[in-house]
């Protein structure tokens, strides 16, 4: 994560802010044991009440549900830890699929807005990923404002207050993909924000020699099989930006554009593993011209 000012501010609020980072993951990671998160597959079957940093992420987390249309499901880390992401991505070398995870899927727990709290089946355990991070990054571009332009970098999804002086966007590049031509340089506005996802990294080889990668189908409790090898998408928030990108790898191409067209002024980037770059006829208004 990493946060960019333009001009004068508040420089403690920087500091609130990167410290909030280190907060929010001893809230969210499944990555650490003390987490919150973790510790709500430890009592199942009852209500547990949530911190506030951890209920507005599960309330987001169940838009995201709601808005993919159950593909992108905070319910899918038992599998995905079954085919070999269940360490840091830096420790992985060769996995084997460990066992076979039962899918009982986000439609399963209850939320409770009224006392901010939920209830986990038996053998649910969650994954909050990208939204978490999306989530954070734009909660730390919140605490920033005091500044004329500040930009939050969250591992290339991006999302920006203001802008620098004598422009009126931020010039964003995506990071090119081996194979496929250079992508345009963006104009990202104070209304937009960018995500990208795909399997291109965060992927591993299992013994049998095949790819896995992180992003899980529930529909099918495998890494998908689309051919969206990687998606870059603008759309007005951070979240809805990298569950969008998210949703494409899992839908493909085809499918994916049917289902974003529903929201025309969203605009999306895809690699497809053809080699093609296929993009959105809204994705040219978001082009850096200067």
């Amino acid at each position: 994560m990493q946060i960019v000012t333009v001009g004068d501010g508040d420089a403690d609020a920087v500091t609130f802010a990167i410290e909030g980072f280190s907060q929010w993951e001893s809230v969210l990671s499944r990555f650490r044991p003390e987490s919150e998160l973790n510790a709500l597959s430890l009592k199942p079957n009852q209500w547990q009440t949530c911190s506030p940093v951890l209920w507005d992420v599960l309330v987001t987390a169940d838009w995201a549900w709601r808005f993919s249309n159950g593909l992108v499901d905070p319910t899918m880390r038992g599998v995905l830890e079954a085919h070999g992401y269940n360490q840091t991505f830096a420790d992985i070398t060769s996995t084997n699929v460990t066992n076979t995870v039962p899918i009982i899927g986000w439609q399963h727990v209850q939320i409770d807005h009224t006392q901010q709290r939920i209830w986990l089946p038996q053998g649910v355990s969650l994954d909050l990923a990208g939204v978490a991070k999306s989530w954070a990054a734009q909660q730390a571009v919140q605490l920033v404002r005091s500044f004329p332009a500040a930009a939050v970098d969250a591992a290339g999804d991006i999302v920006v207050w203001g802008t620098p002086q004598d422009d009126d966007a931020w010039p964003i590049d995506i990071e090119p993909l081996a194979g496929y031509a250079p992508p345009a340089m963006l104009a990202l506005t104070p209304t937009t924000a960018i995500a990208t996802s795909g399997r291109d990294q965060r992927q591993w080889r299992r013994a049998n020699g095949s790819l896995a990668h992180h992003i899980i189908d529930p529909c099918t409790g495998a890494p998908s099989q689309s051919d969206v090898v990687r998606a870059s998408v603008i759309e007005p928030t951070l979240v809805a930006a990298d569950v969008t990108a998210r949703t494409f790898v899992i839908l493909g191409h085809h499918a994916g554009l049917n289902w974003l067209a529903q929201h025309p002024t969203y605009a999306a980037l895809l690699h497809l593993e053809n080699g093609q770059t296929v993009a959105t006829p809204s994705w040219d208004l978001h082009l850096w011209t200067k």
